[in-house]
């Protein structure tokens, strides 16, 4: 086994550092504890500091004369601290941040727009007959454990029948076909008839509902206020046989539908879960099943401001990748016309950030490598069981970086 003396640690030619990326990683839960820098060319971990404090890091950026490049989070201590290290080093803001707080204000804006459930407009409801997931329906899609010991068991009484027949054929009687396989004669010839199949009709299929039929009257009787009393009265005079609570649970699932997609109790709507709509903001339509897009443009046509606010998040993304600053002003002016608070408020951020922002759009330079690194820094402090000082770790790392161990 190798040790790690604090002595040991390689040097690194820092006049050699031009392009690095940093950032603040956290050894112990819910404390800061230093800031790691990368050199991007290499993609070695150059050093580790025991703060994030603007004049110390400062300081340790002094003792790197040669930088010109540094990609970074959209910390303001950092680019304080980078700016009074050296005026001329261009400050990069890392484009993975600037993704994530675009998408993290329009999800707070659709969050606090929509409910948990949004409701949009269809041609049909469900209670006109048509086979629906929402209660007729089962879903198929799903194989639940009943039916899957119900498959197998099939499947097994398949081979038994097999057998059976094969030694039928090879001229074995009933009963000779009964002692060698170990079941009973009866079975047996119940195995043997041509029309036998092992699969019962009656498994997994259900009778049609008797509520099913009264469904549309259920639904003109709840516009009218009716209680579930009335409606059972009237429903039973047409010829309902079922049970009581049969209606009242019917009855109540429709009204908590509509109630909890905040639709009048006369309209016709169907269901849409808010976080199926959230979930476009990261993937495109095709890759999220649960929402079609013509659910999707139901929405927009009902709601056009969330329409704004897809538009605009896909604008800032094509932005952040076109390679043309002038576009950020663009963007901006168009954002700002929209006077939604959430977008306002992060324009408000990247705005005081303007220029680092805009070289994010020029350069390819990222805090992907950090990040990573952040990942080892813990790996190793979690294989030495936390039981080591700051230098200890730091020398250790820095070796490991060194000798590409690690990379």
């Amino acid at each position: 086994m190798q040790y790690v003396k604090k002595n040991e640690i390689p040097v690194v030619r820092k006049e050699g550092i031009t392009t690095v990326c940093i950032d603040d990683f956290s050894i112990k839960k819910g404390h800061t504890y230093g800031t790691i820098m990368v050199d991007i060319p290499s993609r070695r971990v150059i050093d580790i500091i025991e703060t994030r404090d603007q004049d110390k890091v400062k300081e340790w950026l002094e003792t790197f004369p040669a930088l010109r490049y540094v990609s970074r989070d959209g910390s303001l201590g950092y680019k304080s601290a980078i700016t009074r290290a050296n005026e001329s080093i261009t400050q990069i803001s890392d484009r993975f941040h600037l993704l994530k707080g675009m998408t993290d204000a329009a999800k707070k804006h659709i969050t606090g727009y929509f409910k948990a459930n949004i409701g949009i407009p269809v041609s049909h409801s469900h209670y006109n007959g048509t086979e629906t997931a929402f209660y007729w329906k089962k879903d198929t899609g799903y194989v639940d454990s009943p039916t899957s010991k119900h498959i197998t068991n099939t499947e097994r009484k398949m081979e038994l029948v097999k057998k059976v027949k094969e030694l039928k054929e090879d001229g074995f009687s009933a009963v000779n076909i009964a002692q060698l396989v170990g079941i009973s004669e009866t079975t047996t010839r119940t195995y043997l008839k041509p029309d036998f199949n092992p699969v019962s009709s009656g498994y997994n299929t259900t009778r049609s509902a008797k509520i099913k039929r009264y469904a549309d009257d259920i639904k003109s009787l709840l516009s009218k206020g009716s209680t579930f009393k009335q409606i059972e009265d009237i429903i039973r005079k047409k010829g309902y046989e079922g049970a009581s609570s049969t209606i009242r649970m019917f009855a109540t699932r429709e009204r908590k539908l509509l109630k909890e997609a905040g639709a009048n109790i006369h309209s016709k709507i169907e269901k849409i879960e808010r976080k199926w709509l959230v979930s476009l903001l990261y993937k495109p339509i095709d890759k999220v099943k649960e929402i079609s897009q013509e659910q999707f443009d139901k929405i927009i046509n009902e709601n056009p401001i969330i329409g704004e606010i897809f538009r605009i998040t896909k604008s800032f993304k094509e932005t952040l990748f076109s390679k043309k600053k002038s576009n950020l002003d663009k963007w901006i002016k168009d954002a700002q016309k929209l006077e939604i608070d959430e977008i306002n408020s992060f324009i408000g951020g990247i705005s005081r950030d303007i220029e680092a922002v805009k070289n994010a759009i020029k350069y390819d330079y990222s805090n992907g490598l950090a990040e990573g690194s952040v990942n080892k820094l813990k790996v190793i402090k979690r294989i030495m069981y936390g039981r080591c000082s700051f230098d200890l770790l730091r020398s250790k790392l820095l070796c490991l970086e060194h000798k590409r161990l690690f990379n």
